[in-house]
């Protein structure tokens, strides 16, 4: 059995990213996740606490799985790609409401809001990984490359929060192309 804890970050997951943080307030999040109030402060000292640990979370997994799913092709120069085909899969399972991370930094506006760090941490990752995709490639100029296709992969999140899951497809295959002709200059 899921410990209180794991409870709570599972719930409080599909439901910030279901109906927005703001809109769910800590007794839904406690209420669905089968603990009292003072559980959920004794694990997280404020919903602010709870947003930054689902975050974490929901980073950790993505970024494990991403990593899996690039380091299976082989040639360096299509693994930039494959992110692109991640996020394609990705999507079609359960990509309805777009990208938590640009959702949550929507929603938390605060500099000092505890959930903002992991999503600065989530793009400075993705990015990252994008610039060191680009060198293992002998791309030219990694880190601007890195950058170009990171805003492409927010850009279909924009996508999806506007027009729904089901422009998911076009937008990635858009992307996608977008990000070969890219990829094809840095050569």
């Amino acid at each position: 059995m899921a410990s209180a804890r794991e409870r709570l970050v599972d719930t409080a997951e599909a439901l910030f990213y279901g109906r927005g943080i703001t809109a769910t307030g800590v007794d839904t999040v406690v209420r669905e996740a089968g603990v009292s109030k003072p559980t959920l402060y004794a694990h997280f000292g404020s919903k602010g606490e709870l947003v930054a640990a689902v975050l974490a979370e929901r980073h950790a997994r993505r970024s494990e799985e991403l990593r899996a799913w690039v380091a299976r092709v082989e040639d360096p120069r299509e693994r930039p790609l494959a992110v692109f085909d991640y996020l394609a899969r990705w999507y079609e399972r359960e990509g309805g409401r777009g990208c938590a991370f640009l959702n949550a930094a929507a929603e938390l506006t605060g500099d000092g809001d505890p959930g903002r760090e992991p999503v600065v941490a989530e793009k400075r990752w993705l990015r990252a990984l994008f610039a060191d995709l680009g060198r293992e490639a002998g791309l030219e100029d990694p880190d601007r490359l890195a950058s170009q296709l990171l805003l492409l992969v927010d850009g279909v999140s924009g996508r999806v929060v506007v027009h729904g899951k089901s422009a998911a497809r076009e937008a990635i295959a858009d992307a996608r192309r977008a990000a070969e002709l890219l990829i094809a200059a840095a050569s």
